[in-house]
């Protein structure tokens, strides 16, 4: 059977491809965007140099975590990122890209873990459901320390050395905005996010500063014995 377009059946892809644009850009345009800035402060109240290593994360919603991992690398010692912040139950890969051993472990009080050693080249994996920070030692090397901060989705933001930050894509509703600096600084505000761009700025203090964040026992909750070194 033959079928004959008529002039109206001609125009039914241009009405429907038309009406999904309209959809898609209602969806956008319903997203919500938060940006701003987070000014950081010493213990005396005085604003670092710089204002990175802070996380602006939004409580009052929850999602599934990621497929993918989220990557902390050891380099030189140290792990990278400093700070990483992950979804609660996203899965968080270990590398190892240094020519030593390394010996990963977290003395949180509800999920510790330790990975045990292992060489260049490998990696091992860890889950964590306890929100937010999980503080991240070696074992063979006191000076490497890092944060995980497990949050409730992905809607969040590392800071700049500015301190600017940007979410996008946040439904619209009403939630607690938080931030959290490695010094241990926090604050929160209630927002209501809207179809319009929101901005909000945060000055918080420090709790500690760069000694007392490095100070820390080994795994077994002693001092470290072994001093750094090329064969470790």
């Amino acid at each position: 059977m033959d079928v004959t377009f008529s002039p109206a059946n001609r125009k039914l892809p241009v009405l429907l491809a038309t009406l999904l644009l309209w959809l898609l850009t209602t969806i956008a345009a319903g997203a919500g965007e938060l940006s701003g800035q987070v000014l950081v402060l010493n213990k005396e109240g005085q604003p670092l140099t710089r204002f990175d290593h802070a996380v602006v994360y939004i409580e009052g919603i929850e999602t599934p975590p990621p497929a993918e991992p989220a990557i902390m690398d050891q380099k030189n010692k140290e792990f990278v990122p400093r700070l990483l912040p992950v979804v609660k139950g996203q899965e968080i890969r270990f590398l190892n890209s240094d020519k030593v051993q390394h010996n990963v472990f977290s003395p949180h009080e509800q999920e510790p873990f330790d990975l045990g050693l292992y060489p260049a080249g490998e990696s091992k994996s860890v889950k964590l459901n306890s929100l937010r920070r999980h503080k991240v030692y070696c074992n063979l090397h006191k000076n490497m320390v890092a944060d995980i901060l497990v949050l409730p989705s992905p809607y969040y933001s590392l800071t700049d050395e500015k301190g600017g930050y940007r979410i996008q894509g946040l439904p619209p509703g009403d939630y607690v905005l938080r931030v959290w600096h490695i010094f241990g600084g926090s604050d929160q505000k209630p927002i209501r996010v809207g179809s319009q761009p929101l901005r909000v700025d945060f000055s918080i203090r420090s709790a500690q500063g760069t000694q007392e964040v490095m100070e820390h026992p080994d795994k077994a909750g002693q001092n470290y014995k072994q001093p750094d070194s090329e064969s470790y």
